[in-house]
C-alpha cells in the first residue's frame, strides 16, 4: 500500500478543517505582518529623517535672552550647535497656530506637497493639519487678520508626533497647526516673538558644563531633552511597540491552531487506528507513519503562510500605512524582508508539525493489538454519565458529548474565549480612552484654564490663582513638574488618595502618574535634580494626589521657590475659572478643561479603523475555530446521526441534540473572555505608562460587555448555521454500515 495516495482522499474528507486552520493562520500572520512592517518602516524612516533634517538634542528656554553675539562663543567653547528659534502663538477662528521663523541649523523642514515660500504673502503649514482639514497648496488661510496663500505643507523632526503642548497626551491636527513665514514677514507681524533655544551636542560636549553655564548667565527656565520630548520619542517608542507586538502575536496566536491540529488530528488518527494497526503489523516503521500523519498538520502552515506572505509582499505599503494613524503624514518605505516572509511560513508550520508529531507518537506507543481492535482512546466511561438519572435524552446526550470529549470541548471553549477576548479588548480600549477625557479634569481640579507664562512674575495675578511651575528631572533625565501653590488655593485638586487635604505648607505630594513613573511612594525620599545646574535635591513624600495625566511634585509656592533659588513670591502660571486676556506672546501654553477630552476623541478618530478591525478579527477567530471543531464533532457523530434518522427524528431535532452540548460552553467562554480582556487592558495601562505618558484607567462599560456578548453569540450562531446542512446531508445508510464507535 502506498501511503502517498491517501493524502488527496484525506484532504478532501477533512477540507473544512484545513480551510479553517489556514484561515486562522492567515489572520495571525496578517496581524504579525501589519505590526512588523509598520514598526520597522517607521523606525528606519525616523532615523533617516532625524539625521537629514538636523533633529535637536534638546530645547531650552531662558528668562534672559542669549545675545546673538554670544551664540558663536558658546558653540566654540562647548562644542555644540546652538540656534535661537523664534515663534509666536495665534488664536484664529477656533484654531491655534504656532508661527515660526525658519531655522537655519537645527530642526529644518521638508516640503511634503507644493513648494517652499517665495514671498511675504505665502506660508507653509504642517502636513497633518492640511490632510485632516482638506487644505491644499493655493488655498488661503487668515492669520492675525491677514490672508496668506498656502504654498505647501511640511514635516519637521521635532513635530512628527503633533502634540500641541508638551503636557498633552495625544496629537491635535484638527484645531492646531504649525506655520512658516518669511523672516521679514515674521518680524513685521510678531516682532521678536517668543524664543526657544535649540542645541545639538557632539561627542566632545560637556553637557552638564554647558547647561550650568547657560543657567548662570541667562537663568534657564525650562529644558527638554530629545529623549524626554514626546513629539520626538513617540516615533521610535510606538514603532518598537509594534515590533514587539508582532513577535508576540506570531508566537501566541498559533497556539489556537496548534490546539486544533493536535486535538482534531489526534481524533482523526484515532478514527483510523485500525488502519494504523494494520500498517504497523505489515511492517511499516513508526517513524514513517509519524511523518505521514504529521504532514497533514503542515498544510495550514504552508498554505496560510504562503498566501499571506504573497499578499503582504504585494501590499506592504498599505499594511504599513495602517500604523501611521498617530503620526504626521510621513512617507516611510514599507517593505517585508524575504527572511521575515520565510519566518512567517516556517515558524507556524514548525509548531504545527512538532505538535502533530508528538500526538502521533503518543498514539503509536499503544499496543498494535489494541489499535487493530479499535480500543485505544475508546470513550466507554462517557456512556455511563447520567445513566441513573431521570432526565431527557437530549440532556444526557449533550452532557456526554461535553464530558466525553474534553479535548474537543476545550477547543470549542477556546474559540469562544478568544473571540470574546479580542472583541472585548477592542471595546475596552475605546472605553478606557474615552474615560480619560471624562475623568481628567476632575483629577486636575475645578479650574477652566491653566496659563503657562513666558516670564516669571511676582506677587499675585489680578485674576485667577498663582502657581509656580518648574521643570526638574531624575538621573535618567525623565522630567516632571515642581508645582508651588498658595495655602488658599482652591482651583487645583489637593485631595490625596487617602481622602485627606494636602498640607502644602509642611509637605510634598506627588501625582499618581509621578508615583508610577518614578516608583516613589508615600513615606519615600525622592531625589531629583535641576534641569539647569544638575544640582540634586531630596524631599520626603507626604502623600499622593490622584492625577494620572500630569507628572508633578506639589508643595507650597515658597518651598518650590526656595528649591529653585528664586524669589518666594514668584509665579509663572495662572489657574482661572474663566478665560483671561493674555497676549499670545505672554503665554507659552494654555490648558483648558476640554483639552484631554478633545485629545482622546482625536485618538479614537485616528485609531478607530484599527480598533474595529480587531473586532472583525475576533469574529473570524471565533467562527473559524468553532467551524473546524464542530465539523469534526458532526463527522464523529455520523453513526449517531444516522441512527436518529432511522428512528424518525427530524433534522431540526437532530441538530438540536448534536449541537446543543456546545451551548453549555458559551456563557463561560464569553464571561472568561471578557474578564481576560479587561485584565490585559489593565496590564497594558500599567506596563506602558512611560510610553504613553499617562495612566489610562482600564474601563469596560456595561453596554460594551453586552455588545461583546452579542457579537460573540452572533459568531457562534453563524458557525452553527454553516454546519447544519452537513447534518442534513449525512447518509444514514453509509453511516450505519460504518462500524466506528
Amino acid at each position: 500500500m502506498k501511503l502517498n495516495k491517501r493524502y488527496t482522499r484525506n484532504i478532501k474528507a477533512n477540507l473544512p478543517f484545513y480551510v479553517s486552520a489556514s484561515v486562522l493562520t492567515m489572520v495571525t500572520l496578517l496581524m504579525f505582518y501589519l505590526f512588523y512592517i509598520a514598526g520597522t518602516g517607521i523606525n528606519r524612516y525616523g532615523d533617516e529623517f532625524f539625521e537629514k533634517y538636523k533633529r535637536e538634542d534638546a530645547t531650552f528656554t531662558t528668562y534672559k535672552e542669549i545675545p546673538d553675539e554670544e551664540i558663536e562663543k558658546l558653540e566654540q567653547k562647548y562644542s555644540v550647535t546652538l540656534e535661537k528659534e523664534r515663534f509666536a502663538g495665534v488664536d484664529e477662528g477656533g484654531h491655534r497656530v504656532r508661527v515660526f521663523c525658519p531655522n537655519e541649523k537645527i530642526d529644518l523642514y521638508e516640503i511634503q506637497d507644493g513648494r517652499d515660500i517665495n514671498s511675504d504673502d505665502e506660508i507653509l503649514i504642517s502636513a497633518g493639519y492640511a490632510v485632516e482639514n482638506g487644505v491644499k497648496p493655493g488655498d488661503v488661510i487668515r492669520i492675525k487678520g491677514k490672508d496668506y496663500t498656502v504654498a505647501g505643507t511640511f514635516l519637521r523632526p521635532d513635530y512628527l508626533y503633533m502634540v500641541e503642548n508638551v503636557s498633552d497626551d495625544y496629537k491635535n491636527v484638527t484645531t492646531f497647526f504649525l506655520c512658516y513665514m518669511t523672516p521679514a514677514e515674521f518680524e513685521a507681524r510678531f516682532g521678536g516673538g517668543s524664543i526657544n533655544n535649540k542645541v545639538i551636542y557632539t561627542e566632545k560636549t560637556d553637557e552638564a558644563a554647558f547647561r550650568r553655564a547657560v543657567n548662570e548667565d541667562y537663568f534657564m527656565s525650562s529644558y527638554l531633552s530629545a529623549d524626554g520630548n514626546m513629539r520626538i520619542t513617540f516615533v521610535h517608542e510606538q514603532a518598537d511597540m509594534f515590533i514587539m507586538s508582532s513577535w508576540f502575536i506570531l508566537v501566541i496566536f498559533p497556539l489556537l491552531t496548534v490546539a486544533l491540529v493536535c486535538i482534531l488530528l489526534g481524533r482523526r488518527i484515532r478514527a483510523e487506528q485500525k488502519l494504523i494497526g494494520t500498517l504497523s503489523a505489515m511492517g511499516y516503521e513508526r517513524s514513517k507513519l509519524m511523518r505521514h500523519y504529521s504532514l497533514y498538520a503542515v498544510i495550514p502552515g504552508v498554505v496560510g503562510g504562503l498566501l499571506t506572505s504573497v499578499v503582504a509582499l504585494i501590499l506592504a505599503r498599505p499594511f504599513g500605512s495602517l500604523g501611521l494613524a498617530d503620526y504626521e503624514p510621513m512617507k516611510p518605505d514599507f517593505t517585508l524582508p524575504v527572511w521575515v516572509a520565510i519566518a512567517g511560513v516556517v515558524i507556524p508550520t514548525a509548531i504545527y508539525y512538532a505538535a502533530a508529531m508528538l500526538r502521533v507518537r503518543k498514539l503509536l506507543k499503544a499496543d498494535t493489538v489494541d489499535l487493530l481492535s479499535g480500543k485505544v482512546g475508546a470513550d466507554a466511561k462517557s456512556r455511563k454519565i447520567l445513566s441513573h438519572r431521570k432526565t431527557t435524552v437530549k440532556r444526557k446526550f449533550a452532557v456526554r458529548q461535553l464530558l466525553g470529549s474534553p479535548g474537543r470541548s476545550f477547543v470549542i471553549f477556546l474559540g469562544i474565549f478568544l473571540g470574546a477576548m479580542i472583541v472585548a479588548f477592542a471595546f475596552s480600549f475605546i472605553d478606557s480612552v474615552r474615560a480619560v477625557g471624562k475623568e481628567a479634569h476632575g483629577e486636575f481640579g475645578s479650574f477652566k484654564y491653566e496659563y503657562i507664562l513666558n516670564s516669571l512674575e511676582n506677587g499675585k495675578p489680578e485674576d485667577g490663582e498663582a502657581m509656580l511651575a518648574l521643570q526638574y528631572e531624575n538621573e535618567r533625565s525623565s522630567r516632571f513638574s515642581l508645582l508651588g501653590l498658595d495655602r488658599d488655593a482652591t482651583l487645583w485638586n489637593l485631595v490625596t488618595v487617602d481622602g485627606d487635604k494636602a498640607d502644602l505648607e509642611n509637605g510634598f505630594y506627588v501625582s499618581t502618574l509621578c508615583e508610577a513613573t518614578f516608583g516613589v511612594h508615600k513615606g519615600d525620599e525622592f531625589t531629583f535634580r535641576s534641569i539647569a545646574t544638575l544640582e540634586e535635591e531630596t524631599v520626603k513624600i507626604d502623600g499622593v494626589i490622584k492625577n494620572g495625566y500630569q507628572s508633578y511634585l506639589l508643595t507650597s509656592r515658597e518651598k518650590a521657590a526656595k528649591i529653585a533659588g528664586i524669589d518666594e513670591k514668584s509665579y509663572n502660571a495662572v489657574l482661572a475659572s474663566k478665560a483671561l486676556d493674555y497676549k499670545s506672546d505672554e503665554v507659552t501654553e494654555i490648558i483648558s478643561d476640554k483639552t484631554y477630552e478633545t485629545q482622546m476623541e482625536n485618538m479614537m478618530t485616528a485609531m478607530g479603523g484599527l480598533i474595529y478591525a480587531f473586532m472583525i478579527i475576533g469574529m473570524i477567530v471565533c467562527i473559524a475555530a468553532l467551524y473546524a471543531t464542530i465539523n469534526t464533532m458532526i463527522t464523529e457523530n455520523g453513526h449517531n446521526i444516522s441512527m436518529l434518522k432511522v428512528l424518525g427524528f427530524e433534522d431540526r431535532r437532530i441538530d438540536s441534540m448534536i449541537l446543543s452540548s456546545n451551548h453549555l460552553l458559551l456563557i463561560p467562554g464569553i464571561v472568561l473572555g471578557i474578564a481576560a480582556a479587561y485584565g490585559v487592558m489593565a496590564w497594558y495601562c500599567k506596563e506602558f505608562v512611560e510610553v504613553e505618558h499617562i495612566i489610562i484607567p482600564a474601563t469596560l462599560y456595561p453596554q460594551s460587555i453586552l455588545y461583546t456578548a452579542l457579537i460573540t453569540l452572533a459568531s457562534y450562531v453563524i458557525s452553527l448555521l454553516l454546519l447544519r446542512r452537513k447534518i442534513g446531508k449525512t447518509d444514514m445508510i453509509e453511516a450505519l454500515k460504518d462500524g466506528r464507535e
